[in-house]
């Protein structure tokens, strides 16, 4: 693969970075008026030591990470990625083996601070907010994913500063952190995938002990890391089998307490280790409350796996359009590199453009979270910020699915691409993007199939375009800047459209059958507005910005105008 800086090479992200996304707004509300810095100044303690003062602060600050990160993912994960891929894994006496070199880049990882990039300073995490945790995702996506899956997966734990007692906060989180734990969702069973109400573990109580018997299937890095410390998140019974969704509750177990009895052989991320586990009278840890462990914490570790594989699908396509791109331009055929043949770089010329759409969407769904999450601090705030608050959590919980469908199934779109530029090589695993290729094509399978996000979706989208609907709201408040473009107007009349002709449809298993319609619609408006809002503001790739966004609006005509077809012949 390329070798250079993964951040610092990159001109998309850095315009995002430097110009593009306003800091002013989102740093005094993440950091709750620096409160950690003022914190720190009282008690000297060592966690919030690197908590800045104020705005520019924290812009250098996310900026050394984002600089070290690209560093270790470009100059070293990159180069052994292949390695790692072609190893593998190995499963032995109920243990699996990781190849060292995997093992080794994943230390530079923690050696460097990025393991806990999920995790507010006081526990002992970065404290970041979630865009920069979508940037640094994308960065060690582009050099591999089984390496990233690995390092990233202590994210999923962060949903215990949110459900959590401080009691088992205080001393769970420093201790994954600490440890370099892995940590897995443990909800997919052999007989139950997506249809979680109906998971049949089952959890005990013994005195004031919990235990939990069953088993899970697709449990990613359940085994830890070469014997390294893992936990499960744990979906399990408590109340009876008819009781469904509000008789689940939610457990730590640690790997010490279930057995792996073996991994996957799968088409692609081929060292990420997917175990099916048995727990037998495993011990458990109970999360929150008892019967709330789908309803509300499950839901909420899974929005934080939609946006981290949004953050995937952009990082492979990041890998497959640059490694692509210089393919073109070194391979001579017929006298000329094949870049300037009209069909080459006009596929090409598209994989940069949506890619570019595609990090819009994984900007503006981390946005929607930083936007609300803070308010489940605890902290007081004012009737107009907890309004504001409440619209971006409704806008969130539309835009992740939204964002995680999108970018998976166009991540799986552009890789094709960029493996037919390169032609036959592309199809040996001589070059990057065969590897690419089977990785890309989990990524709108696992976390939820595109199927269940446009499910978690569509509700939203149409009940959000009512006169006052928080959709609605949201598509008005991208437009602003954007009223004198008269094709995006036009988009956004068929979007009207498709709207209501899907509303219009009286049988359920039909409406059901097109919401994927109605979906990608959606997301093309969404991702023109931003692509629109992107070319107003910026300022040192305005041109380039321009040509985008005309084609990626010519095209999303297109589409739209096909879908208001195929509703409307219904």
């Amino acid at each position: 693969m390329i070798q250079n800086n993964y951040f610092l090479s990159n001109e998309d992200l850095k315009e995002h970075f430097y110009e593009l996304i306003d800091w002013n707004e989102i740093v005094p509300i993440y950091e709750n008026q620096f409160l950690d810095a003022k914190l720190f100044e009282s008690t000297k303690n060592p966690k919030l030591e690197m908590a800045p003062t104020n705005v520019d602060e924290a812009i250098s600050f996310y900026e050394e990470i984002l600089k070290s990160c690209g560093e270790i993912s470009g100059m070293y994960v990159s180069q052994v990625a292949s390695i790692v891929d072609s190893k593998g894994l190995k499963f032995e006496n109920g243990e699996v083996i990781h190849p060292k070199e995997m093992v080794d880049v994943i230390q530079m990882y923690y050696d460097a601070g990025l393991g806990p990039a999920a995790f507010k300073r006081k526990y002992g995490g970065l404290g970041v907010p979630s865009i920069i945790k979508a940037m640094i995702a994308e960065i060690m996506y582009r050099s591999d994913s089984s390496i990233t899956i690995a390092v990233g997966s202590m994210g999923l734990a962060a949903i215990l500063e949110v459900c959590a007692s401080e009691e088992m906060k205080n001393e769970w989180i420093p201790k994954l952190i600490s440890g370099n734990y892995t940590v897995t969702m443990g909800l997919s069973e052999p007989d139950f995938g997506s249809d979680l109400p109906n998971i049949t573990t089952k959890a005990f109580k013994n005195g004031e002990e919990w235990f939990l018997n069953g088993t899970k299937r697709f449990q990613t890095v359940a085994c830890g890391v070469n014997g390294g410390s893992g936990i499960t998140l744990t979906l399990a019974r408590t109340g009876t089998q008819e009781s469904g969704a509000r008789g689940l509750s939610f457990f730590i177990v640690e790997n010490k307490d279930y057995v792996v009895q073996g991994i996957e052989k799968k088409l692609g991320i081929k060292a990420s280790a997917t175990c099916e586990t048995v727990f037998e009278n495993s011990k458990g840890h109970l999360v929150g409350k008892e019967g709330f462990g789908l309803v509300k914490y499950v839901m909420g570790m899974l929005n934080g796996a939609r946006l981290s594989v949004s953050s995937q699908g952009t990082g492979i396509v990041t890998a497959a359009f640059e490694e692509s791109y210089k393919y073109a331009n070194e391979r001579i055929q017929f006298g000329k590199p094949i870049y300037e043949i009209p069909a080459v770089r006009r596929m090409l010329d598209r994989m940069e453009r949506e890619l570019a759409g595609m990090r819009c969407l994984m900007v503006e769904a981390a946005y929607s979270v930083d936007k609300y999450y803070w308010y489940e601090d605890g902290r007081e705030v004012s009737t107009e910020e907890l309004k504001s608050a409440k619209f971006w959590e409704k806008v969130a919980n539309t835009l992740t699915p939204i964002s995680k469908y999108y970018n998976s199934e166009m991540c799986n779109d552009l890789v094709y691409d960029g493996l037919q530029v390169l032609g036959g090589a592309g199809y040996t695993e001589d070059y990057d993007l065969s590897r690419l290729y089977r990785d890309a094509r989990i990524t709108n399978i696992y976390d939820g199939t595109t199927q269940i996000q446009v499910n978690a979706a569509i509700g939203g989208i149409t009940s959000g375009m009512s006169g006052t609907g928080t959709f609605r709201a949201y598509l008005d408040h991208l437009s602003l800047g954007s009223d004198g473009n008269k094709r995006l107007k036009e988009i956004r009349e068929v979007f009207e459209s498709i709207v209501e002709s899907f509303k219009s449809i009286q049988d359920q298993s039909t409406k059901e059958a097109y919401s994927f319609e109605v979906v990608e619609s959606a997301a093309r408006v969404i991702i023109g507005y931003l692509m629109e809002r992107n070319k107003n503001k910026s300022k040192s790739r305005k041109e380039i910005r321009t040509k985008w966004c005309k084609e990626f609006h010519n095209d999303s005509f297109a589409i739209l105008s096909s879908n208001l077809i195929k509703l409307k012949s219904l």
